[in-house]
């Protein structure tokens, strides 16, 4: 049959082969018979009677059939059809739709329209069994902003709707760019949800960049709607908003918010303005220097702003100067800063001001072997500290005085790859050191450890420190065994001892300036172990399992599974999981079918 053109001028190729042809010119029909088959685009349609007929909308196919989503010979999934209607460029309207697995018949429809992914179209019915709110199916549309050529679009956004059997509704909308992903979902069920992930950084053609960052779950069932036992952990919600620009200096402006997951729709967040500003740059071949400043206000917004602190205005300000030189065959680094910090409020106000330097010497000693080296680093480090503010220690008349912190350690730093003479980069690093830090007068003992490594087959991240006399150890550990996109093990342990290690502490860590971003997340004792296990069983199966752990306490925290598989062809996409964990009840399981991936 020759091309004909679609409603846009275009044209498309319709394709057929068959024992048998009758040819009605006067009706421009065709009748095929005798293993028949149809090629349009991405389609094969294939019957012993059909009849093909050009009409308004396209080309008409009558008779009966299978329709393929792709060429392969044994499809393992075919819509069976009445008649098809093949509308220019890649739609199909199908009547008498049965969906059938390996010739199987699974579910029948009365009509079908099918799009390809670059089109407005409707996403393919899905559910899901969600613990105890029981049974949840529903469906939705495909909003794609621009054609690809058959093949989804870069910037779409998929709304869907669906609804619970024991009486409750979820909304879910996703907003896909290249430079962006946004998720927002509500859901109802006695009690309600609000859940937003959304993550982006959009750029014009100045140096003006808008970047926002949303991780929200809040309501009555902001925890437990959610099959995730990490997401429904979180302490926090937060949102970012901001404009900044885009350069060896940062200046930027926005809004941010904060409060408690889960807090009800009533509970007041903290809102309000933010300013930034951070430059640096080098001074001289050796030495560097880097000056940081910011401010928020924050105010309760809400019906119940009655049950939370007063207005909030905090700011900060830091500067730093480090400097590198050589000592023969040893490296002498040494570093000073300054940091001043402002917390007001209707009720208080407080400030504190620290001030102190470093000085590490090390010696790189190196080995060669063919492309791979292996660096040992032993370091000295010491570093003093002056507080004076509201972190310092009251004196019996009241007032606050000054705190001094000291920070003595010696270790090494070993590393193994490709990376620089200081045992930067490269295939794995860690370092391992001891020494004393804390107030002069009141010295403690603390051990460091951290580990880092990154290649195609082994990634680690493992870190922690120790004050023995204390008893007090905070630790982490990410490890992942196999290549990425492949078969990969991933484990983690998180423990934290009853006694917390000291701020002093915890900022020493073998840097030459003190850390200062907060704690990790350890919101109380104890220790907890999870594993992530992904078998890549052929070329386009991944099935997966995974648990958290809480060996103290012998507690199971939670269980999951998950089923992945796409045709090599490209004609199905399936993906399954079904997972439990603590805090909600029942299993959660669900089924999503893509005859278009």
């Amino acid at each position: 049959m020759p091309p004909a053109p679609d409603a846009h001028g275009r044209e498309f190729r319709v394709d057929f082969s068959a024992r048998n042809l009758d040819v009605d010119a006067e009706l421009g029909e065709l009748s095929l018979s005798g293993d028949v088959v149809v090629t349009v685009g991405r389609y094969r349609l294939g019957g012993q009677r059909v009849r093909l007929k050009r009409g308004p909308r396209g080309v008409s196919v009558e008779g009966g059939g299978d329709i393929a989503f792709c060429k392969c010979e044994s499809p393992p999934v075919t819509l069976g059809y009445s008649s098809v209607t093949i509308a220019p460029p890649s739609d199909v309207l199908i009547e008498g739709a049965v969906l059938r697995a390996r010739g199987v018949p699974l579910f029948w429809l009365p009509y079908l329209w099918l799009r390809s992914p670059d089109r407005v179209g409707l996403i393919f019915p899905s559910a899901e069994w969600r613990g105890d709110d029981g049974l949840l199916i529903g469906s939705g549309v495909h909003v794609p902003f621009s054609s690809n050529q058959g093949r989804p679009s870069p910037r779409a956004l998929d709304l869907s709707a669906f609804g619970y059997t024991q009486g409750g509704a979820r909304i879910d909308a996703h907003l896909l760019t290249p430079q962006s992903t946004s998720f927002v979902r509500w859901d109802h069920l006695d009690d309600s949800a609000l859940g937003v992930d959304a993550h982006g950084a959009i750029s014009g053609e100045s140096t003006s960049v808008w970047a926002y960052d949303f991780d929200v779950s809040r309501g009555a069932r902001g925890r437990s709607s959610v099959s995730s036992l990490e997401a429904s952990a979180r302490r926090y919600d937060h949102a970012r908003f901001g404009v900044g620009n885009s350069g060896p200096s940062l200046l930027a402006v926005g809004v941010s918010a904060d409060a408690g997951r889960g807090d009800s729709f009533t509970e007041p967040v903290a809102l309000g303005p933010f300013a930034e500003l951070a430059t640096g740059g080098n001074l001289g071949r050796s030495s560097s220097y880097g000056f940081e400043l910011g401010a928020g206000s924050f105010m309760p917004v809400g019906p119940d702003q009655e049950r939370t602190q007063a207005d909030e205005t905090r700011a900060l300000q830091r500067a730093t100067l480090e400097s590198a030189q050589a000592l023969g065959p040893a490296l002498a680094r040494v570093a000073a800063f300054e940091q001043g910090e402002l917390v007001a409020s209707s009720a208080r106000s407080s400030s504190n001001l620290r001030v102190g330097g470093g000085l590490a010497l090390s010696l790189p000693l190196m080995r060669r072997y063919g492309q791979l080296q292996h660096a040992i680093t032993p370091q000295l480090l010491g570093r003093y500290e002056r507080q004076q503010g509201g972190g310092g220690t009251p004196t019996p008349q009241g007032e606050e005085r000054g705190s001094n912190l000291v920070v003595a350690t010696a270790g090494a730093v070993t590393s193994l790859g490709r990376g620089g003479p200081g045992g930067r980069g490269g295939a794995g690093r860690w370092w391992l050191g001891g020494g004393w830090a804390g107030d002069p007068e009141d010295l403690r003992p603390v051990l460091e450890s951290e580990l880092g490594s990154d290649t195609r087959f082994l990634g680690a991240r493992l870190s922690g420190v120790a004050e023995p006399t204390a008893q007090a150890v905070e630790a982490t550990g990410r490890l992942r065994v196999g290549a990425r996109g492949g078969t990969v093990l991933s484990l983690y342990a998180e423990a934290r001892t009853e006694a917390a290690v000291s701020v002093g502490t915890a900022q020493a860590r073998g840097e030459l300036l003190p850390i200062y971003q907060e704690l990790g997340g350890y919101d109380a004792e104890g220790l907890t172990t999870g594993a992530d296990l992904t078998l890549k069983l052929w070329t386009a199966v991944f099935l997966g399992g995974g648990a958290d752990f809480d060996p103290l306490e012998k507690d199971l925290l939670s269980v999951r599974s998950s089923l992945r598989y796409r045709h090599p062809c490209g004609c199905l996409g399936l993906a399954a999981f079904a997972s439990t964990r603590s805090g909600r009840g029942g299993f959660d399981a669900g089924l999503g079918l893509d005859l278009m991936p």
